[in-house]
């Protein structure tokens, strides 16, 4: 007997798992033998499932109906048993077109890919309009690497049978491998044209979004996306598709409702969060933004990321002002943390804060894990000139001055010390070297030092 209408649905062959269309092979996986929407019902001249061919055997044969009993085995899927059956069916009718049909099947299924392309010959011998049969070569030629033979047969599958869509798209697959783009995109479109079913038709959206993908027309394929939404079957991975796509178009704001959705999930990664969190920041909705960004620190199991998405929100709090909040995060991740910018920045907050004994303590954090962090000296030295500890001060000064050279401030804070410990020779180098280097642009101890540096010559006994 013929395969009925269901059975042939399960007969197209398998493509192969080629890198990045898997999805659109195993979707279409059993639709090529299927009675085409447009095609105006089954293959011409093949008997009607279940019908012409019991009427061609004579009672007294029943029992050797073997066509039926090879399309009972590969149904079962035991491919050699038909193989052996559909060769029993073709002694009896060697111009059978469905027995050759059938026994290419089975043969490409038992492994027999060079004898199914003979059968599929013979069937098309002895019925040039079988177009499946065009197509299964096509497919055969496709997993084989040799797209130009495959191309060969989908063009004619094309010509057999205009109105199916299948020879059209797989046409399309063949030149999207080649990377001739025009010829991809004419043959998804064509196929577009013919097709009804919603799920076939979002698998042929998908194929034109990979070819504007590649072709940088980031709004074709978003449309693409937008237009098989109604048949998606995957809504979270449109959702993100679309994101992507408004992404690269720089297009956050439509973006975004796709990213909220995708972050609705529990299990979203927290790089989402973080990523609706700054794109939050960025339209200044900062209460919104570092509610996302709590969740994607909460979140982050990579304790590298943690540190460095912690360290940014505490500058976006610095920048909002929001000092006891900066101060309370970087707190909050000391434990296990040696990143000496957490200490710098936490001693920094406390020393603006007046916290001086909190700052030190920091700040030296800070300076053991990181000796050549310049502004830990300067600010340490700070804490030391306020406590009028012009000692401790001063060598951290002059480490400062070795880093920061042209700094001309330290200058000016060295004679500060040196002067304050009546080391007056030594506070006179520095006194001068902060006038050449400041140049007026602080009036005020640009006026305190040339006053200071009269009464300290005076009193060395230098003009």
């Amino acid at each position: 007997m013929v395969p009925s209408a269901h059975s042939r649905e399960a007969s197209f062959l398998p493509p192969p798992t080629r890198s990045g269309r898997v999805c659109f092979w195993a979707i279409l996986l059993g639709l090529v033998l299927a009675t085409d929407s447009g095609a105006g019902g089954p293959p011409r001249d093949l008997p009607a499932p279940g019908t012409a061919a019991e009427e061609t055997i004579e009672p007294e044969e029943a029992e050797l109906d073997y066509l039926g009993l090879a399309e009972g085995h590969r149904q079962a899927g035991e491919y050699l048993q038909a193989v052996s059956a559909y060769q029993l069916a073709l002694i009896e009718d060697p111009h059978n077109s469905v027995a050759w049909f059938g026994l290419g099947l089975s043969q490409y299924e038992a492994g027999q890919v060079q004898e199914a392309i003979g059968s599929y010959k013979e069937a098309l011998k002895n019925d040039p309009d079988l177009w499946e049969a065009e197509m299964n070569l096509g497919v055969i030629w496709f997993n084989r690497k040799n797209p130009g033979q495959a191309l060969v047969h989908f063009e004619r599958a094309q010509a057999l049978s205009p109105e199916s869509w299948r020879p059209f798209f797989l046409a399309g697959e063949v030149h999207r491998l080649r990377d001739d783009l025009p010829e991809a995109e004419a043959g998804y479109k064509r196929a577009l044209d013919l097709i009804r079913e919603g799920e076939e038709q979002a698998v042929i959206r998908q194929a034109l979004v990979s070819v504007y993908l590649a072709k940088k027309d980031y709004a074709a394929a978003a449309r693409q996306v937008m237009a098989s939404r109604p048949h998606a079957t995957d809504m979270e991975a449109s959702d993100r598709q679309l994101a992507a796509l408004y992404l690269e178009m720089d297009q956050e704001e439509k973006a975004l409702p796709y990213l909220e959705r995708l972050a609705a999930n529990p299990s979203a990664d927290p790089r989402l969060h973080e990523t609706i969190g700054w794109m939050r920041v960025d339209r200044k909705d900062y209460d919104r933004g570092l509610r996302s960004l709590e969740i994607a620190l909460e979140r982050q199991p990579d304790p590298a990321r943690r540190e460095e998405l912690s360290l940014r929100m505490v500058k976006l709090h610095i920048r909002l002002e929001q000092f006891d909040e900066a101060v309370a995060l970087l707190e909050r991740g000391l434990l296990g943390s040696a990143n000496p910018e957490r200490y710098f920045l936490l001693g920094s907050l406390h020393l603006q804060a007046d916290r001086l004994e909190p700052a030190g303590k920091r700040l030296a954090q800070a300076l053991h894990l990181d000796a050549d962090c310049a502004q830990c000296y300067n600010k340490l030295a700070a804490i030391y000139l306020k406590q009028e500890d012009f000692g401790r001060a001063i060598p951290l000064l002059e480490r400062y001055r070795e880093l920061q050279p042209e700094e001309a401030m330290t200058y000016f804070y060295l004679g500060v010390a040196y002067d304050r410990l009546r080391h007056y020779r030594k506070s006179i180098p520095p006194y001068e070297k902060f006038l050449e280097l400041d140049q007026g642009r602080h009036d005020r101890e640009s006026f305190q030092v040339r006053q200071r540096l009269k009464g300290l010559k005076k009193r060395v006994g230098r003009r």
